[in-house]
């Protein structure tokens, strides 16, 4: 049976909702904010933000402590109140329409379960208040208890729950109403570190089971890469960049998304000469300060003379380990640190600067050479990407 064969109509042509459609929003879109700002008297939590969110997309808000992640999270849900800007629902207003009659629901952080019942009467709860009839509860409920696998629990009471189902029961009621949006507020980081793994695939899969749009907010850069259709990487109340996890991580558009976003080398360059300019992508001939040329790529519009950072992942760099050509980086091998499946390696440039490189522990790939070893320094093709800093 599909669980969402009952959902919220979408298309209602209320008189009151016909006042609040927007021809601007694309049919497919679920969530569109334009120019929204929040400011907290002298604090701006969000500056000016915009972005689009598809319908049935796993969408994840990603960034530190205090970028304006969960801010902007609560609007959507309705729990702060906007100082500029618009927030549309499938084409309608919301920013002026109260939390509760949003057909929006939201897990938070500590899951509040109420303590005193059972599973099955948690999960009920919310379409109880929305009176819908006792039939729909209980084969909704059912279905919820499926979804999440906890049919055998459900008559156990929330003190009787592990980390993990206490979770699963919290997700399971907000999904039980069926909302338009569910958004989470870093709902696996009160879990270990082996459950959080573990409940990010089954998030993933509830979420393309059930066909309804989810907003993720995390700080965690792994949950976001492993779970998410895309992306937004946030900072000082503004979005640095939106795209693919494979986007995020291998063509960053500033310094800061490649730094916050896994591990990364960065290495102080001047732009020397434009290649080629095709579209979106630029290559171009860098001068790395001290260490002689690379050629890199860019989705900027760059002209010679720019200065900025060349960043390189450490697992697309590679130790030759016989520096014969005179034009190759080159440096001396400091540290070997085993890692299991890979062992990383810090290297010092003959300019000073410090490189990490990840190397599998393959027989083709090993690292064969020890510390205090002058080494040759290769890197994949296109691998290396220019930033302005």
């Amino acid at each position: 049976m599909n669980i969402t064969d009952q959902s919220i109509d979408r298309n209602a042509n209320s008189p009151e909702q016909n006042t609040l459609l927007t021809t601007d929003v694309p049919v497919d879109t679920a969530i569109d904010i334009q120019n929204l700002s929040k400011h907290y008297t002298d604090v701006v939590a969000l500056d000016n933000i915009s972005l689009s969110i598809k319908d049935k997309e796993f969408f994840t808000l990603l960034g530190p402590s205090g970028c304006g992640k969960t801010t902007l999270l609560r609007i959507i849900a309705g729990f702060e109140s906007v100082s500029a800007g618009k927030v549309f629902l499938h084409g309608k207003s919301i920013a002026d329409l109260p939390a509760n009659k949003r057909p929006i629901n939201t897990v938070f952080q500590q899951y509040s379960l109420f303590p005193h019942m059972s599973v099955a009467d948690n999960i009920k709860f919310g379409m109880q208040m929305k009176g819908s009839s006792a039939s729909h509860i209980n084969q909704r409920c059912e279905q919820m208890l499926a979804l999440v696998q906890l049919s055998d629990y459900a008559t156990r009471k929330p003190s009787q729950l592990s980390g993990g189902q206490a979770q699963r029961v919290a997700l399971a009621r907000a999904l039980a109403p069926e909302p338009e949006v569910l958004l989470l507020d870093e709902p696996l980081s009160a879990l270990d570190l082996k459950l959080r793994q573990a409940m990010r695939l089954e998030l993933k899969q509830i979420q393309q089971e059930t066909g309804i749009t989810f907003i993720f907010v995390t700080h965690d850069q792994e949950e976001a890469l492993t779970m998410s259709d895309r992306i937004a990487v946030m900072s000082a109340g503004k979005i640095q960049q939106i795209g693919s996890a494979h986007t995020i991580y291998e063509k960053p558009q500033n310094r800061f998304v490649a730094d916050f976003i896994g591990e990364t080398n960065m290495l102080e360059s001047t732009v020397t000469q434009v290649i080629d300019s095709k579209g979106s992508s630029n290559a171009l001939v860098c001068e790395l300060t001290g260490l002689g040329q690379i050629t890199a790529s860019s989705s900027a519009d760059i002209a010679p003379g720019t200065t900025g950072s060349v960043c390189i992942r450490p697992e697309h760099i590679s130790i030759l380990e016989t520096a014969h050509n005179e034009s190759q980086l080159k440096g001396t091998l400091e540290q070997l640190v085993y890692m299991g499946t890979d062992t990383q390696a810090t290297i010092r440039l003959t300019n000073g600067a410090s490189l990490l490189v990840r190397s599998p522990n393959s027989a083709a790939q090993k690292i064969t050479a020890q510390p205090g070893d002058t080494v040759g320094i290769g890197t994949d093709e296109n691998a290396a990407r220019f930033l302005i800093d």
